[in-house]
């Protein structure tokens, strides 16, 4: 189980980072400004943005709606490597 975690937890970010950039590279294309290298707390911002943008320039919305989804998969998959850490047998410390 953790295996699957781990590897669910890791095909999720690559995932969410490559939808984040697409909607990002989007807002960039057409001259909205967005931060570069923005934080966790820019990114309500750019999705609001984004999903207002969206209809009026024929832009998929899917992008948005998969970023959440796969936002969820890796908080639970990351939440079930957390708790099962201890089964790898790494002794941390002494």
């Amino acid at each position: 189980m953790f295996v699957a975690a781990l590897i669910v937890c890791l095909i999720s970010a690559g995932i969410l980072n490559i939808l984040r950039f697409r909607m990002k590279f989007r807002l960039m294309a057409v001259g909205l400004s967005v931060e570069w290298f923005m934080a966790q707390w820019d990114n309500p911002r750019m999705w609001r943005t984004y999903l207002s943008e969206a209809p009026a320039r024929q832009w998929p919305i899917w992008h948005f709606y998969a970023y959440r989804l796969f936002l969820v998969c890796f908080v639970i998959a990351g939440g079930v490597v957390v708790l099962n850490i201890d089964k790898l047998g790494v002794t941390f410390g002494r």
